[in-house]
C-alpha cells in the first residue's frame, strides 16, 4: 500500500549560525528568514544532507564555513557567467538579424531582442 504524496513526511533542513555554532531545524519548504535564537543574526541553510558538526569542534565549523562560502562564490560566479553568455548570444542574434534584408518581422524581432538585452 502506497501513501498519497500529500501524506509523505516532510524533511527538515539545518539552518546554522557560524558565530554561535548553533543549528536550527526547519521544514525544507520553510519560506522566510531563520534567525539564530542566541544572537539574532540570519542563519545559513545547509539543507538536509550536510551533517552539522558538534558545537565543540571549532575546526570542523571553520571548514564547514569555508566550504559554504566557496560554494556560494562558485554559484555567484556561475550566475555571472550565465548572464554574460546570455548577453553574448542576444548580441550575436541581433547582429545576424541586422545582416539580413529589411522586413517588418526582422525589425520587430530586433526590437524584442534589444529589450531582452536591456534586461540582462
Amino acid at each position: 500500500m502506497t501513501l498519497d504524496a500529500r501524506f509523505q513526511p516532510v524533511a527538515n533542513s539545518s539552518w546554522i549560525c557560524f558565530d554561535c555554532r548553533l543549528a536550527v531545524r526547519r521544514p525544507t519548504q520553510f519560506v522566510g528568514e531563520v534567525v539564530c535564537p542566541e544572537c539574532g543574526v540570519g542563519c545559513w541553510c545547509l539543507g538536509y544532507k550536510i551533517p552539522v558538526p558538534p558545537k565543540r569542534d571549532a575546526r570542523a565549523w571553520r571548514q564547514l564555513q569555508e566550504s559554504q562560502v566557496a560554494q556560494q562564490d562558485a554559484q555567484v560566479d556561475a550566475a555571472r557567467q550565465a548572464r554574460v553568455r546570455s548577453r553574448h548570444d542576444l548580441e550575436q542574434e541581433i547582429r545576424r538579424l541586422e545582416a539580413m534584408p529589411s522586413s517588418p518581422g526582422r525589425a520587430k524581432a530586433i526590437m524584442v531582442l534589444r529589450r531582452r538585452l536591456d534586461g540582462v
